[in-house]
This record gives structure tokens, C-alpha cells and sequence, in this order.
């Protein structure tokens, strides 16, 4: 086998246009690092809570009181995942009850969020979550999302790679 230097003679030293492309090459990989990151923004879960469709005829003081509050860390925060059930508050609302005072919220019946999620645009107007909805008994989709991409990313440098080796090989003269 020859010497690795004796083969690659013929580049001639590492002069400054060496360092060029070297340093050229090497900064265009700098938006492959973009693409892994990508996936934190997303996949963003941003804040949300039960959507209260305007159909429903519930009085302000209803629609400000439609979502169960839990405590989080010290404050007390609208849950996430659940709301009082409809029919039950907006009859309450009809009838011209005051929620907390004339009615013990505690012991109203909860249910899931039967018409979507509302969710907080202040810092991301859209993401594959507010999209579809990934969250609650959904949330985990969305780490899945990024495994698929992955399994993407890796099975596509397995193809790619033979497909750049097959057209090398090709144009090689014998």
C-alpha cells in the first residue's frame, strides 16, 4: 500500500487556501445544529386550558368560573386538562346563581375538555401541540414527533450516503 503522504502529494501543502475551505466547509455544518434544535420550538407546549364554546349561554361570572382551579407551586392556576361540566353551570347560569356564593364549586361534576383547548399566543402563535392539540392525554405524541424525525434523519444518512457512493462510482473512469 502506498504512503498516505506520497498519495496526497499532488494537494500540495497546507497553505492558506487549504484553510479557507477548511473553514468554509466546516461553517456550512452550522445549520445542521439549527435542525436538532429546531424541535424544542416545535414541540413547545405553550399555556393552555379548556376551550368554553361561545354557544353555550353562561353569564360572565359563569364563563370566568367555567375552569376547576388546582393548586401548582404555591398559587392557585386553572387547570389544564379539565372544566365543570357544561350543562350543569350553564343551568346554574340560567337560573341566576352566582358561582362561589350561591353555589359550592367544589362539589360540581368535572369533565374533559370535550371542545379543544384555548392556548396562550404570547410567545408562540403556533406549534405542532396547538396544531393538533397534543396535550393532556395527548402529551405523548409530541416527544414522538421528535423520535420519528430522528429515525428520519438517521435512515436518510444511510440512504443518502450509498446514493453519493453509487453516483462516485459511476462517473469514475476505469
Amino acid at each position: 500500500m502506498l504512503d498516505y503522504d506520497e498519495v496526497t502529494a499532488f494537494l500540495g501543502e497546507w497553505g492558506t487556501f487549504q484553510r479557507l475551505i477548511f473553514f468554509l466547509l466546516s461553517a456550512s455544518i452550522i445549520p445542521n445544529g439549527f435542525t436538532g434544535l429546531s424541535a424544542v420550538f416545535l414541540t413547545a407546549i405553550p399555556e393552555h386550558r379548556c376551550r368554553i364554546p361561545d354557544t353555550v349561554n353562561l353569564s360572565s361570572a359563569w364563563r370566568n368560573h367555567s375552569i376547576p382551579m388546582e393548586t401548582k407551586d404555591g398559587p392557585e392556576v386553572p387547570q389544564k386538562c379539565r372544566r365543570y361540566r357544561l350543562a350543569t353551570i350553564a343551568n346554574f347560569s340560567e337560573l341566576g346563581l352566582e358561582p362561589g356564593r350561591d353555589v359550592d364549586l367544589e362539589q360540581l361534576e368535572q369533565e374533559n375538555c370535550l371542545d379543544g383547548w384555548e392556548y396562550d399566543k404570547d410567545i408562540f402563535l403556533s406549534t405542532i401541540v396547538t396544531e393538533w392539540d397534543l396535550v393532556c392525554k395527548d402529551d405523548w405524541k409530541a416527544p414522538l414527533t421528535t423520535s420519528f424525525f430522528y429515525v428520519g434523519v438517521l435512515l436518510g444518512s444511510f440512504i443518502s450516503g450509498q446514493l453519493s457512493d453509487r453516483n462516485r462510482n459511476a462517473f469514475q473512469v476505469s
